[in-house]
């Protein structure tokens, strides 16, 4: 969707999206409307209109806002690195999730982010065997396998950590997630 790129317009867009994870915490996403979004943005229907068509919209803004966030690291980090030094990627990762707490929120606790975790893993996936496939001169399917193993791995540590109250240091979770993709690419 096309949109202004003023500070006003990032503003509004902004205050839709955390009135919209806000309203996420108590509802499913097919129980709120539009009405409910603009009350707790503190914007009218047409400031809404300007940047959204429905609600629909604003997890697709979400989903490719964290899939450009997500193709940027796996632009910035060849294959070769994530194979032998994962920590800065994770890292990185980790920075994206915690940036905003209500996305984290919304991907680990909601029951309507499944589908949307979905997508998020199959976009890593892909990028993750892209990124691989430039480094080599042939497809493998098993080294597939391995990277939808992998990131199903680090999903579900993170989920663990958010879950259990992020009793354990950030730091040391990245490390553990780390060593996981290291064994797993040792094995393609």
């Amino acid at each position: 969707m096309q949109f202004k790129t003023d500070k006003r317009s990032l503003k509004t867009r902004k205050a839709i999206k955390l009135a919209f994870f806000k309203l996420l915490k108590s509802k499913d996403v097919s129980d709120i409307n539009i009405t409910e979004i603009t009350k707790s943005a503190g914007i009218n229907r047409n400031s809404f209109y300007t940047h959204y068509k429905s609600v629909g919209n604003i997890l697709d803004d979400i989903n490719n806002d964290i899939s450009s966030f997500i193709e940027g690291i796996f632009e910035k980090y060849p294959y070769s690195i994530m194979t032998t030094n994962p920590h800065p990627v994770i890292t990185e990762f980790s920075k994206m999730l915690l940036s905003n707490n209500f996305i984290a929120e919304y991907l680990i606790f909601s029951k309507s982010s499944n589908e949307l975790v979905r997508k998020l893993k199959n976009s890593i996936c892909e990028k993750f065997y892209q990124t691989y496939l430039k480094s080599v001169s042939e497809e493998d399917l098993t080294v597939k396998f391995i990277i939808a193993y992998i990131i199903s791995g680090v999903f579900e540590m993170y989920y663990v950590w958010f879950t259990e109250g992020k009793k354990t240091p950030l730091n040391e979770v990245e490390k553990r997630i780390s060593k996981l993709i290291l064994t797993g690419t040792a094995s393609a």
